[in-house]
């Protein structure tokens, strides 16, 4: 057996090797160039000292942080968790929406959620 015949013997072997590895990089690269173009938005509760909130994530990182009531002037937190929730789930429909991600003071009330203006008489949302 000469050296070029033990050359020969390893080249298909390579060359297959080198083409699987080109069809696993283009395939890979292929799927990440589908998903770019998606993006996971996720509604979460938060607690916060002034009571509940709401975070938005987009893949994970946030993208809203919303840690009192939107549109009612004032510092007032949510007062329950459902309330957070029921006024984040409306922002949440905007993005996925791709709209502006914002609620009105009708909005507010509709949804049935006023601040606890125990600690702030002064403002107060008319029922």
């Amino acid at each position: 057996m000469t050296r070029m015949d033990g050359v020969r013997k390893w080249i298909f072997p390579s060359m297959m090797l080198v083409a699987i590895g080109f069809l696993i990089y283009f395939g890979i690269r292929r799927h990440n160039q589908s998903r770019k173009g998606q993006m996971y938005i996720e509604l979460k509760a938060i607690q916060t000292p002034n009571g509940w909130g709401y975070d938005i994530l987009a893949n994970g990182k946030v993208f809203i942080h919303q840690n009192v009531i939107p549109a009612i002037p004032g510092n007032h937190g949510f007062r329950t968790k459902e309330d957070a929730l029921a006024v984040g789930q409306k922002v949440y429909q905007r993005v996925l929406a791709n709209e502006i991600p914002m609620v009105s003071v009708a909005e507010i009330k509709e949804l049935g959620v006023y601040p606890d203006t125990t600690a702030h008489p002064d403002t107060a949302v008319h029922r």
